[in-house]
């Protein structure tokens, strides 16, 4: 896994943490989660995970952290964190996916709001096959002040996440679903799926096909449960196909897609429109659609891309406002290191369509 990128901030009053974790549980003052792992051989996850009860930890392992926590005398205190946040200058963030800009865009609102409070911010990448935890490893490491996790597509177990909380303050962004355990701000995926297909059907579009990155997106799961249940209510026979996650599979696969689901001789003679479930899937759509020379095939996008407007035709989309979500998120996350108590908080950004030509073409 790539090392984490660190973004600097104005110097605060207190000492900003260390640029390298540490190495061993002999520290002065209180104990810390990573100095748990070292003592006990493991990841500061796995330790989180055994501290407050997670599953998928042997039991061998799981006596030997608590032995280490119970000899370092470490013991799991958010209020007693919140005290200390002089030591702790700097928030993490944890995304999906540097190269896509979407997650740009949330850490621009994030970083933002951090320089305003003398914090540098520390981000780590899930990126493809890579689980939640991995990317938070190094930022527990750092002892950062809190969390704002972006890697909603990777998924997390919920004890996982339970298990976090619990240990610092974690907000959520792009979250599949409301968490018992941290505030969240997303959208309503689901929704999102059933509203672009129903503007489809409206401009009489029966065989639509919806495409996404892959099984394993859990975003673009309810996405795709929006789109199935917007065509069973209208009477129509879905049709679903993944692309993958990577740039270099994503066109080359698409063009695949495309050929099979438009030739003359597939099922109704062929789609009339398509949906793109998420913007890493809608470029390369766009580029096989381009090559096949598809030009009267409607399409439409979850997520605005910069120079849709320069498609032929100017691509439909369905827009949630990054900006807002990003800056809510750490809103959200600053309140609660300043003390905010209250149960989590669950925010829906809306949804908005901006009509532009290629979801409006008539059925091929």
């Amino acid at each position: 896994m790539a090392d984490p990128v660190v973004r600097s901030a104005p110097p605060a009053p207190s000492s900003a943490p260390s640029s390298a974790p540490p190495t061993a549980p002999a520290r002065a003052g209180r104990a810390t989660l990573v100095d748990v792992a070292a003592a006990a051989g493991t990841s500061a996850s796995t330790v989180s995970r055994v501290l407050h009860g997670g599953a998928g930890v042997t039991d061998e392992l799981a006596e030997r952290v608590r032995a280490a926590a119970r000899e370092l005398g470490y013991s799991v205190n958010r209020q007693a964190r919140t005290l200390r946040r002089g030591k702790d200058t700097a928030i993490g963030v944890a995304l999906e996916d540097f190269t896509i800009p979407f997650f740009g865009r949330i850490v621009a609102q994030v970083e933002q709001a951090a320089h305003e409070r003398g914090y540098g911010v520390v981000i780590t990448c899930a990126g493809s096959g890579r689980s939640e935890e991995e990317a938070v490893e190094p930022l527990l490491s750092r002892s950062v002040a809190g969390l704002v996790v972006a890697t909603g597509t990777a998924g997390a177990p919920e004890g996982y996440l339970a298990a976090l909380a619990a240990e610092l303050p974690v907000v959520q962004v792009d979250a599949p679903s409301a968490s018992s355990h941290s505030d969240t701000v997303g959208i309503d995926n689901e929704a999102a799926g059933r509203l672009l297909t129903e503007h489809l059907l409206a401009h009489g579009h029966r065989r639509v096909l919806f495409v996404g990155s892959g099984p394993a997106a859990t975003t673009v799961q309810l996405r795709r449960r929006g789109y199935e249940a917007a065509m069973r209510e209208a009477g129509l026979e879905p049709l679903s196909t993944w692309l993958g996650y990577l740039p270099s599979e994503t066109t080359e696969r698409a063009v695949d897609v495309l050929r099979e689901h438009t030739a003359s001789g597939a099922p109704g003679g062929g789609i009339t429109a398509v949906l793109s479930g998420v913007a890493r899937v809608t470029m390369g759509l766009a580029s096989a659609m381009a090559r096949l020379g598809l030009r009267d095939l409607a399409y439409a996008a979850v997520d605005d891309l910069a120079g849709a407007d320069a498609f032929s035709p100017p691509l439909t989309v369905l827009e949630q406002d990054v900006e807002v979500m990003g800056a809510r998120a750490a809103e959200l996350l600053f309140a609660r290191i300043d003390g905010d108590r209250r149960p989590p908080v669950h925010e829906r950004v809306p949804l908005r369509l901006i009509v532009r030509g290629s979801g409006e073409l008539p059925p091929r």
